[in-house]
């Protein structure tokens, strides 16, 4: 029983075998916890008096470590050996690089600390019913798109449709614990878009690993001219979506952005592994700096 309960004890162990606390945040990829901040504040944007909430503020940490170590590590997990050959892997922007051994105990960690905290969100927000559905949907979500036999994420074009379900359960998981409506149909609109451009634009950045690794994915199926094809047409997509519903110059202005940046780096010259990671985490900083702008205005709240 207590080996089941048990979690590293240690946040930098220095063992290539060992998983430790350090390993598991990277594996969480804090790189991308923009997206869970975005998504769990829409439909709380200018509900002041929820940063008096515990529930709040335990279900924005439990979407930003829990949540996304079963997302993202649960993808690692079944990569190990894809992982290993990737240069952009081994840090906290785009995920650890771990060996067979250090990951064997990853699943029930997983398990552990995402059963545990839904425990905590449950007794705290007395949503007892929802989450024990929601949990389990979660899981199953991220099972489809990691595990055989589906396992769709080497099933292009599959995987884009199991994604945006995937995250509609972040903005799902803060109306349930903070008692509110579900956002309105612009901000479903505009999330779709972005997880879409957002996916096709990180397979794009994988495409050599993967298609060397005989992966499918959408990116490897349709080739790189048409994966950047992609990616402009979810960028137009996007900006139509925020002209449309979101009258708000700062906002429309970030829609722009993401169109020339990908067009001045992708299309128009290329980059380096190096100077990808750069822009990405210049797009993180502006999208981080923009969504308590958006959670300020109550753009995506109802």
């Amino acid at each position: 029983m207590l080996e089941i309960l048990a979690v590293p004890t240690v946040w930098n162990a220095r063992n290539p075998d060992a998983l430790d606390w350090r390993t598991l945040v990277q594996l969480s990829r804090p790189g991308w916890w923009l997206v869970h901040v975005w998504l769990y504040l829409a439909p709380t944007g200018q509900k002041y008096y929820l940063l008096a909430s515990p529930c709040f503020w335990l279900g924005l940490a439990y979407a930003l470590f829990p949540l996304n170590l079963l997302v993202y590590g649960l993808n690692d997990y079944t990569d190990v050996e894809l992982d290993a050959k990737n240069d952009r892997k081994g840090n906290f922007m785009y995920g650890a690089k771990c060996s067979r051994e250090q990951m064997k105990d990853l699943p029930r960690l997983i398990v552990l600390l995402n059963v545990v905290s839904m425990l905590v969100l449950a007794l705290v927000s007395g949503r007892w019913l929802a989450l024990t559905l929601w949990l389990p949907t979660a899981f199953s979500v991220n099972l489809a798109y990691n595990v055989e036999p589906l396992r769709l994420s080497s099933k292009g074009p599959f995987e884009l449709p199991c994604v945006v379900f995937g995250f509609t359960g972040v903005a799902t998981l803060a109306s349930i614990v903070n008692h509110l409506p579900w956002a309105p149909v612009g901000f479903w609109a505009h999330m779709t878009c972005l997880v879409l451009r957002t996916q096709l634009w990180t397979e794009f950045l994988d495409f050599d690993p993967d298609a060397a690794a005989g992966r499918r994915t959408t990116s490897t199926l349709v080739g790189k001219a048409w994966s950047k094809v992609l990616v402009l047409v979810f960028l137009a997509l996007e900006g139509l979506v925020t002209l449309y519903f979101f009258e708000d110059t700062l906002m429309r202005i970030f829609s722009c952005s993401g169109i020339v940046a990908f067009v001045a780096l992708e299309v128009i010259r290329g980059t380096s592994d190096k100077e990808k990671k750069k822009a990405m985490k210049v797009q993180n900083a502006l999208g981080l700096s923009l969504v308590f702008w958006i959670w300020h205005k109550g753009l995506f709240a109802t």
